[in-house]
């Protein structure tokens, strides 16, 4: 009797272990760390990034391998979009710092000192580029917090001090992620004016747009390679946001990542020789690192965490 009745508390014992452990397999899986927005510095370095594994989302910078990366800002809200100026003394982001609410524009020194404030506008002023000369920063701005009034992302330029405020786009579609030439003479951005994200060029003072391919999926965050012979950007036109290159005139399309995760802003290596981007994974973000025709994909952060 004794020995029955052992075994039945040791079938309930076992069948509630085995619930438990049933129910932490088909519970969602924590997400980790976020690693995101990668750039380069322009000597091929270091590389600059956001991540939110202190808990909020910080610039960091580490070297080109991943190794040592260090927080540079400490501030509640998403600060993001780092960009090196070419001396890689400067740092320009995008923060909501001032009140919480609307991002800014500032600059900082590489080591995360002497922080400046660039710009006072209400919305969201972000993705900010240093021109070729480092005279002219470029950046997208929505005029509006409120994401249900029909506001349009427009690009702006503003003097590296932040003076001579310019919008430069019309704001009747949204206009977004600007780029620079390597002449300075042309910005590269995406845009929905067809109903779908293309990729379209225009001088710097917003005339002479031109669209550089036209198809019926989204094409998105561009940029020109150091050469100004390619343009890498992500699409879905295969089923999955993806990494893609092109030439620059929007021909001989190619596509250099091929994973079942959300690829994401790549950037070109200063000697045009690889190309950095963040992968959605099941549990985190990532920042990826891999050579332009696509071989050698090696993760970044993952081994730094």
């Amino acid at each position: 009797m004794l020995k029955r009745i052992a075994l039945n508390l040791c079938v309930i014992i076992c069948g509630v272990a085995c619930a438990s452990v049933l129910a932490q397999q088909t519970t969602e899986p924590q997400r980790e760390a976020n690693e995101m927005f990668p750039q380069w510095s322009h000597d091929g370095k270091k590389i600059a990034f956001t991540s939110d594994r202190d808990g909020d989302p910080e610039i960091y910078v580490m070297n080109a391998d991943g190794s040592n990366p260090v927080r540079l800002t400490h501030a509640p809200g998403r600060d993001a979009h780092p960009y090196f100026s070419r001396d890689g003394r400067r740092i320009v982001f995008q923060s909501p710092r001032a009140n919480g609410e609307d991002t800014n524009i500032y600059v900082m020194n590489a080591d995360g000192s002497n922080l400046v404030q660039l710009t006072n506008l209400k919305g969201f002023a972000g993705v900010p580029v240093y021109s070729p000369d480092e005279k002219i920063i470029v950046f997208q701005w929505r005029e509006s917090n409120n994401w249900d009034d029909g506001k349009k992302w427009r690009i702006c330029t503003m003097n590296a001090d932040g003076s001579n405020f310019r919008v430069i786009t019309s704001g009747e579609a949204n206009d977004q992620v600007p780029g620079w030439s390597r002449e300075g003479k042309r910005l590269l951005f995406y845009s929905d004016r067809t109903g779908k994200n293309q990729i379209y060029t225009m001088k710097p003072d917003g005339t002479e747009v031109q669209r550089l391919v036209t198809t019926a999926f989204n094409d998105n965050t561009a940029s020109w390679s150091p050469d100004n012979k390619k343009i890498s950007f992500t699409s879905d036109r295969d089923g999955n946001s993806e990494i893609y290159v092109m030439d620059a005139n929007g021909e001989n399309v190619r596509r250099k990542t091929n994973t079942p995760d959300i690829e994401r802003s790549a950037a070109w290596s200063p000697d045009g020789k690889r190309i950095a981007f963040s992968s959605d994974g099941e549990k985190s973000r990532e920042i990826y690192v891999m050579n332009a025709d696509g071989s050698n994909l090696v993760c970044l952060t993952r081994t730094a965490k």
